[in-house]
Order: structure tokens, then sequence, then C-alpha cells
């Protein structure tokens, strides 16, 4: 039973940085290099600060894959008990699709507001 959670949270978690990886790539053919992708926006809706293009996309797959690396050892390591396993899988869960969400929403309002720039190539 132990195994089983591990392998599922692995998979969701392959799930998720699957999706991330297939949307960043779609905006790699569609934003050209030398663009600076918003990372953050203010209450207007305008950028406050930017990163170059392979950065930005670089870091919104780097930074789930390094913690869904470290959580897939860490439940690998601490399975030892029926209820560490069960919280593991369920934080694993929860953090693939949540990670799976902030990156999507963040790609597209990235994309609009680049759209909105005429940055963006159709």
């Amino acid at each position: 039973m132990l195994t089983v959670l591990h392998y599922l949270g692995d998979g969701l978690w392959i799930l998720a940085m699957a999706l991330i990886a297939s949307t960043s790539r779609g905006a790699l053919k569609r934003v050209p290099a030398t663009v600076k992708m918003p990372m953050q926006w203010d209450k207007d809706g305008k950028p406050t600060w930017r990163l170059p293009r392979n950065t930005a996309l670089g870091l919104m797959f780097g930074a789930p894959l390094v913690i869904g690396l470290a959580l897939s050892a860490l439940s690998s390591l601490a399975a030892a008990d029926a209820q560490s396993a069960v919280i593991l899988f369920l934080m694993r869960a929860l953090l693939a699709g949540l990670f799976a969400v902030v990156c999507l929403t963040w790609l597209r309002g990235s994309l609009r507001t680049l759209e909105d720039e005429g940055a963006v190539k159709a």
C-alpha cells in the first residue's frame, strides 16, 4: 500500500510536469527570444516586473520540478508508517495540481499581456 501511494504521487507529479512542459514549449514557439515576459501584475493589470523569456519559462518549469523531486525523495525515505505515507501522498497530489494551475494561469496572463503589446507571434 505504501509503495502504491508513492507511485501514484509520482504519476500525478509527472502528469502536472508534462502539462507545464507542453504549454511552455508552445509559448517558446510564440514568444520571440528577445521579449521579456511579465511575471507579476499590479491592481490595474499592468506588469510590475519581467524576466527574459527563457529565464521565466525555466523558472516556471524548474521550481515545480525541484520541489517534486524533493517530495518524491522524502516520500520514498519517510514512508515507514501508513500515516506519513498518506499525508505525503495528499501533499504531493495537492501541490502537483496547484503548481499546474499556477503555471497555466501565469502563462495565460503573460501571453495575453504580450498579445496586447503586440510582442507575440500569431
